[in-house]
């Protein structure tokens, strides 16, 4: 799911929720299944960091076949005996785990040279599964850069804005020290402009690599939900609430996303959406009481799938004559929406 169009103008909302130090990744990194630990999650900031000109430069020409110049591409390593490896030159700062601390930093490079990644994809023609988030790196004694190689075909994944990209404030980012806090910022980020999203138990687990010591739901709360929830909404713009259901057979958490805007941008929005629907209805034949009993109960978030829901409304009660009272229908069917966070978001395929 894509984050922002820049075809089209940015939108007053966008304006107020961009960083200046935002970096865009795409959002399979938001699920890239491994065992990640904060200062692995840093070093992998720092190479999306330096990979900024050529994600920008395929976001900034969204919808569109494109071929990345070579120019705007980590040169290729000399040594390809093990197959084609991208470098990258990073700054020591850059990695953010401390000026004295280059023994740790090189421990957690030696640690990703083994770490298994995987990264989703419905495609069974992308390499997904790597042995190693790194294929190497140099960083003789004293230097003041790191030279990172990474295998060419992650590079690749690393740019693949065509299954989506998001943005997110890099210096927030690095503030965070529970490694799954920052796992569900980027979790957010990716599904901000659609409110929230549901998935199951097991692939959340999945993503975040959950160990035998989370196997009970109340740990997955107390350790990972309940911290990263109250540190995202005490500090940051954007945070979640979560509610938990089984469905099927399976428990599964919806994720609900919360943005804050300044009180004039908020009733702009509804105001936007208010008139949208009043219209929706009117050009329908639908009467528009309903619209006004139930919409003061819509939070700005649920705009957009709120203004969707009307959509298929309007258009299913428009098909089928047959309802017999299409107020009653349509508040019905509004009311269930309300109620039921699970039907308001997409569910995240397992």
């Amino acid at each position: 799911m894509k984050d922002c169009n820049t075809k089209k103008p940015l939108s007053r909302a966008r304006k107020l929720l961009a960083q200046p130090d935002e970096l865009y990744q795409t959002n399979s990194v938001a699920y890239i299944e491994a065992d990640l630990k904060i200062n692995h999650l840093r070093i992998l900031m720092a190479i999306i960091k330096h990979l900024q000109k050529p994600i920008r430069y395929k976001v900034d020409r969204s919808g569109r076949t494109v071929r990345i110049p070579d120019s705007l591409l980590p040169g290729l390593d000399a040594d390809t005996r093990l197959g084609k490896n991208r470098s990258l030159e990073i700054p020591v700062s850059d990695f953010h785990i401390g000026r004295t601390n280059s023994a740790r930093l090189r421990l957690c490079l030696d640690e990703l040279c083994s770490t298994r990644v995987s990264f989703p994809s419905a495609s069974v023609y992308l390499l997904n599964t790597f042995p190693g988030l790194i294929a190497g790196y140099t960083f003789p004694a004293y230097a003041k850069t790191v030279r990172v190689s990474l295998p060419d075909q992650l590079v690749g994944r690393l740019l693949l804005t065509e299954e989506g990209y998001s943005h997110y404030s890099h210096s927030k980012a690095l503030t965070l020290t529970n490694k799954y806090t920052v796992r569900l910022y980027w979790l957010i980020c990716s599904w901000r402009n659609r409110g929230g999203f549901v998935i199951t138990m097991d692939s959340f687990r999945k993503i975040l690599q959950l160990g035998r010591g989370y196997d009970k739901y109340s740990n997955i709360v107390s350790r990972v939900l309940a911290p990263a929830m109250e540190e995202l909404r005490s500090r940051f713009p954007i945070w979640f609430l979560y509610r938990e259901y089984m469905a099927e057979g399976k428990r599964r958490l919806v994720f609900k996303i919360k943005v804050l805007l300044p009180p004039d941008e908020q009733k702009r929005l509804k105001n936007e959406a208010y008139d949208f629907c009043f219209n929706l209805l009117s050009q329908t034949g639908i009467r528009t009481d309903v619209l006004s009993e139930l919409f003061p109960w819509v939070e700005t978030e649920d705009l957009k799938p709120f203004v969707a829901k009307m959509i298929d409304l309007a258009s299913y009660i428009k098909s089928h004559p047959d309802i017999r009272d299409p107020q009653q229908y349509l508040r019905s069917s509004l009311q269930s929406w309300l109620d039921d966070w699970a039907l308001r978001y997409q569910d995240i395929g397992e």
